[in-house]
């Protein structure tokens, strides 16, 4: 029998990657490719943040500034937009796009209209990379006093190449200001919430609205949710669930014990959107979930989560955002499925038209009044 196993795929749709997982079901063997949570959303179009943001960084490159995230020694932030380099990349180029007569050299233009098209995906500031950093130090249960200079130029080694251009002056001491502060806020907010971490990078699928996702976090909180308060369990209450091996506990153990089971995402961003909101009930609405195979027990347990969480972590501090599950957020996120994959569908609308008619006026041609 076939395993359960969607593997990731990467697709160009608009000159654009998409990603999807490949599901094989282990009885026929049809593959389904379902669209990722967050390709989704790109699909549908931009947040109008997230279109000033790009605009932002197409200034940024044009005019040799940075937007830097400077980092005090206690985590203190403070945002500066500065000349990083003068001229800047840009004007240099331009000037040097000229041919033999002195006129411009319209393929270094268009090339260079290129390099700048990629720039606003593509900025210039590190605040990315600093936050993968954050995110890959939290996955892997990395200890904020640990968190020095090496650990820091070590992480950026193991980053992508396009990842590591961003960061050409190397790692500077606010670089590791902020992972260290923002992993320390971290652990600091693991203390002051009491949690068990279930499971990490939790794969789900969802094959009747067509989508697959993968989420951070299945975190059984030790307490309750009342009103705006947080209220922890009994120190033996506590105990007790500690005493459990987190990948042998079950919705009946969360039962028994007490305690609030939540799917959570990482978030090290400046800002959160209710799009996080969104994609957070698109997991939480998942069919099942998998790691080599299907997983009963996860699938037990997500199906089980009614609240989503998004731990937005910065240097500064922390903030746990706790909302419950609300049919009107999946509906939400149902259309733009649906969008989504009729989008992918026709990347262009010809295969749409049934008949396409076509002409050209003459300046003789007899105006025709339908009067």
């Amino acid at each position: 029998m076939s395993k359960q196993q969607p593997s990731e795929t990467l697709v160009q749709h608009n000159g654009g990657e998409f990603r999807f997982y490949r599901y094989t079901d282990p009885a026929t063997g049809e593959i389904t490719d379902l669209l990722s949570v967050t390709s989704i959303r790109n699909l549908c179009g931009e947040g109008h943040r997230l279109v000033n943001w790009k605009m932002a960084n197409l200034a940024d490159a044009a005019l040799g500034t940075m937007q830097r995230v400077v980092i005090g020694p206690r985590g203190g932030v403070k945002k500066v937009r500065q000349v990083w380099e003068y001229p800047s990349e840009f004007a240099v180029m331009y000037d040097a796009a000229v041919d033999e007569t002195g006129g411009p050299n319209q393929k270094a233009i268009d090339d260079l209209r290129r390099w700048l098209r990629t720039q606003a995906d593509e900025p210039k500031n590190i605040a990315a990379v600093r936050g993968t950093m954050s995110h890959e130090a939290i996955e892997h249960n990395v200890r904020w006093d640990s968190i020095e200079h090496a650990y820091v130029v070590d992480a950026l080694s193991k980053l992508s190449q396009k990842d590591r251009n961003k960061m050409k002056r190397g790692v500077q001491d606010e670089d590791v200001a902020f992972v260290r502060n923002t992993v320390r806020h971290y652990w600091n907010m693991r203390t002051e919430v009491p949690s068990i971490i279930l499971a990490r990078e939790v794969r789900v699928v969802n094959l009747t609205a067509g989508y697959a996702g993968t989420f951070d976090a299945l975190t059984w909180l030790l307490g309750y949710i009342e009103g705006r308060f947080f209220v922890p369990l009994s120190d033996e209450k506590i105990a007790e669930a500690r005493k459990l091996k987190p990948e042998k506990v079950t919705p009946e153990d969360i039962a028994r014990i007490g305690g609030t089971l939540v799917m959570v995402d990482w978030k090290t961003a400046t800002g959160i959107h209710t799009d996080y909101v969104v994609q957070a009930h698109a997991y939480l609405a998942a069919e099942f979930a998998v790691t080599d195979k299907r997983d009963e027990r996860i699938t037990s347990l997500v199906r089980a989560a009614m609240y989503g969480g998004l731990a937005h972590l910065r240097p500064g501090g922390w903030k746990l955002h706790l909302f419950p599950y609300e049919d009107e957020a999946v509906r939400a996120f149902y259309g733009s499925v649906a969008f989504a994959r009729y989008l992918a569908k026709y990347p262009e609308p010809d295969a749409i038209f049934t008949a396409t008619l076509s002409g050209q006026s003459n300046e003789e041609d007899e105006v025709v009044d339908d009067d």
